[in-house]
Formats: structure tokens, sequence, C-alpha cells
């Protein structure tokens, strides 16, 4: 930690700053529009996304794997309702479902069971199971960040 010294109406006195680290790098995806699951009219959806990454090098990896990525994020955007897209707790499950989406074509694992458990379980009694130990895995996608979001 750094320390700067101020001056106060009691004398110079010492505070401890943080570390700076160095700012995050966005990457962001052209826009997607994708019809939405809902059975009973027809609803589509026109989202931008921005990826953000810490490791600036691995903005050009990203753009290997972007066909993939890309594709993650489609089938995660058409297994969707309208209704759940307009919430913001719908968007805030949509960044994470899109963030395990752009990590899996990286070869990093993912337990996408984690979004359909918190889904099913709105709408569903809890059911009692056995709860695995999960291991926190620290994905190069630290979030997703909407540009655009319209629901039609």
């Amino acid at each position: 930690r750094r320390h700067t010294r101020y001056i106060s109406g009691t004398g110079v006195q010492t505070c401890a700053l943080p570390i700076s680290k160095p700012p995050p790098t966005f990457v962001p995806l052209d826009p997607f529009t994708v019809n939405l699951a809902d059975k009973d009219s027809e609803r589509y959806a026109q989202i931008g996304v921005t990826l953000e990454i810490d490791d600036p090098k691995l903005g050009e990896q990203l753009k290997t794997y972007m066909p993939a990525i890309r594709n993650n994020v489609l089938l995660v955007l058409s297994n969707k309702t309208a209704t759940q897209l307009l919430s913001r707790e719908g968007k805030e499950k949509l960044a994470r479902s899109i963030l395990l989406a752009s990590v899996q074509p990286l070869g990093y694992p993912v337990d996408f069971e984690e979004d359909e458990d918190g889904d099913a379980a709105a709408d569903e009694a809890p059911k009692k199971k056995k709860k695995k130990k999960r291991v926190a895995v620290q994905y190069p996608v630290s979030a997703v960040h909407f540009s655009t979001f319209i629901v039609q």
C-alpha cells in the first residue's frame, strides 16, 4: 500500500491509499438480434453486449474464439422469454449466463446448472438435494455489460 500525508486541523496525518490496478479492457461484441422463447406471441430482443476483462492480452484470444462465443450467447438469449429479460434480476441472471457462455470456448469449466437451478427454484418448491462443494473459479471475463437492451 502507498501512504500519503495530508494536513488536517490536528496536524499531519498519514493514511493508506489502495494500490491502483490497471484499468480493465472492454471487448464489445456485435449486437445480437434474436427471437425469444415466448410461446404466446412473437417477441424479439436486440441486445448489445460488452465483455470486461482484466488482461488486455486476452482480448486477442477472445477474437480468435468469437464465432463460438457468439454462438453460445445466441443460444442463451434465444432460450429466454421477454418476461425473464424485463426485470433487473432477469438482466443480472442473463449477464451471468452470458459470462459463462463466453468463457466456455476458452476451455474453462462451466456449470450451467447453477443458473438453471436458480431459475427452477423460483418456479418450484425447493427440493432437498445434497449440496456439492463448489470451487470458486476465476474466469478471465470479469463482468458482462449491456450497451443496448430492447425487447419487443
